[in-house]
């Protein structure tokens, strides 16, 4: 994820693509290449104007092995018990003890592989705290809520297709692939890759098309990445002969 080929590219100049961003006020691909060309830009360093944008660096305070939260999806274990963890599993994401967090975020992840119809249910209250955690200047909890998310997409993905729509989820992840802290920054990517597998084309092209006049130059070029991604994924289907064909692409793209 984040490198696309010159094929892709090819696709993307033969749609009217370039069309729906003119007519439609918001900027050009050209226009990000233009940015991102100026090395020194200070709109893509400059913390005090980006909030968000730098993460401290180096190790972290605690001496603690934070790999216990990276857990593979595939080694996720069933819980004996869901409904239990389901119903205090709200209570254990809102604590501001980073450790005990990311522990709440890895049940979130094995009741989204394991009980997902149990996670479903409750998804609404404890999604505003997984963005939260996201938004943690702790760099480790930080991506084991975007790891966390990058499950939801996977397993939960119709709950999810409505929630990037709401603007929050989208602009974190964002936020997070410009950041200075590179494992942060691959890991909301991967997240963002996650969700352009899951969701359909047809609901992540106009939620990223929102975005391609941000002030930060770091997140206008994820963006084209990132419709790169989801133009070629339409293309593909539709060259499959698969049931989403032209409904892939919004109505306004033709």
């Amino acid at each position: 994820f984040g490198v696309f080929s010159g094929v892709a590219l090819e696709k993307i100049q033969c749609l009217p693509l370039s069309r729906v961003l003119r007519t439609s006020n918001m900027g050009s691909f050209e226009a990000t290449s233009n940015d991102l060309a100026r090395d020194g830009s200070k709109s893509c360093r400059n913390p005090s104007i980006y909030p968000g944008t730098m993460m401290p660096s180096g190790a972290e305070p605690e001496e603690v092995d934070v790999t216990i939260f990276y857990v593979q999806t595939s080694d996720l274990q069933a819980f004996v018990a869901p409904k239990e963890v389901s119903c205090s599993l709200s209570k254990a994401l809102d604590t501001e003890n980073w450790t005990e967090a990311c522990s709440a975020l890895l049940d979130t992840r094995r009741l989204a592989l394991h009980h997902p119809d149990d996670l479903i249910k409750i998804l609404d209250e404890v999604l505003p705290m997984i963005i939260k955690h996201m938004n943690s200047l702790r760099s480790s909890l930080c991506k084991t809520a975007l790891i966390c998310a990058a499950d939801l997409f996977k397993f939960c993905s119709n709950f999810m297709a409505v929630k990037i729509r709401e603007g929050a989820l989208v602009e974190t992840l964002l936020s997070k692939a410009a950041l200075e802290k590179k494992f942060v920054m691959d890991e909301a990517n991967r997240t963002l890759a996650a969700m352009i597998h899951a969701v359909s084309t047809a609901q992540t092209l106009p939620v990223m098309l929102l975005h391609v006049q941000s002030a930060n130059c770091k997140v206008r070029a994820t963006v084209a990445v990132c419709v790169a991604d989801i133009v070629d994924r339409a293309l593909t289907e539709s060259q499959e002969g698969s049931e989403v064909s032209d409904a892939s692409f919004p109505p306004f793209f033709w």
